[in-house]
């Protein structure tokens, strides 16, 4: 058999689930999609004419975290695929009218972008991701902190989820070794007092209790920097966020 009727074979039409995190304009005919998929993890797609006026109602399929049921032409040999059939998997029903979910979406989808690399299937990550989006679409209230358990939970599946912690009168988060500690480490990387009993509280909580950890903007705002310093320590090339700014105008 020849290595063209070969490369036929290998590539699959396959159905899937998936998670839309980042277009990029390709050419004036297309766009290159990054889907989050249910059965290979991130994955890109080539998409054409969603620029268009006859094209709108697809166009609005691939924006940020969208969730999709594909049909794709997939080849484990190719880095670019393509999508044969899509439809909406779940239609939002208060996010998109609700400016501060709306935001808090994008600061999300923005984080996923960073910290989704592999092309590898991980359905409890894929799984966890579309219900906590389900939960922040359907919360009647309390939401507000939903990025911070999101992020202190998306940590886990990255790899550095807090370690267990010294319980003392004194609360000292090392971010650098991710734990809770009695003794003020020897390098920066290191919060104590009030944002530190937060991030513990962080730690113990499901989106469900986020109706009771009230903040006021400025310590939410210290522990989402906290956060996002935490990430930068153990996720290379992090980079800044385009979207904290719009974040922090419209939590305040």
């Amino acid at each position: 058999m020849d290595t063209f009727v070969l490369d036929i074979i290998k590539i699959m039409l396959l159905k899937t689930k998936g998670i839309v995190i980042k277009q990029t304009k390709f050419s004036e005919s297309g766009v290159v999609v990054k889907i989050f998929t249910e059965d290979h993890g991130i994955q890109s797609f080539f998409v054409r004419g969603l620029h268009s006026r006859k094209t709108k109602s697809r166009a609005a399929l691939f924006q940020p975290l969208t969730m999709l049921d594909l049909v794709i032409n997939f080849s484990e040999k190719k880095t670019l695929h393509h999508i044969k059939e899509v439809e909406l998997w779940y239609s939002y029903h208060s996010i998109t009218n609700n400016m501060v979910k709306r935001t808090l979406l994008f600061f999300i989808d923005e984080l996923l972008h960073k910290c989704l690399k592999e092309e590898t299937e991980n359905k409890d990550l894929f799984n966890w991701i579309y219900n906590a989006l389900i939960w922040l679409d359907l919360a009647e209230d309390g939401f507000v902190n939903f990025h911070l358990v999101f992020m202190m939970q998306l940590s886990m599946f990255m790899g550095f989820y807090p370690k267990k912690e010294i319980r003392s009168s004194d609360y000292i988060f090392d971010l650098q070794e991710g734990k809770f500690v009695n003794n003020l480490p020897i390098h920066p990387y290191h919060v104590s007092g009030e944002i530190a009993i937060i991030l513990s509280q962080l730690k113990e909580s499901n989106f469900e209790d986020l109706i009771n950890l009230k903040l006021n903007n400025t310590i939410r705002k210290s522990v989402l920097d906290t956060l996002i310093v935490y990430y930068d320590l153990h996720i290379p090339s992090m980079g800044k966020f385009k979207s904290l700014d719009v974040l922090s105008v419209v939590l305040e």
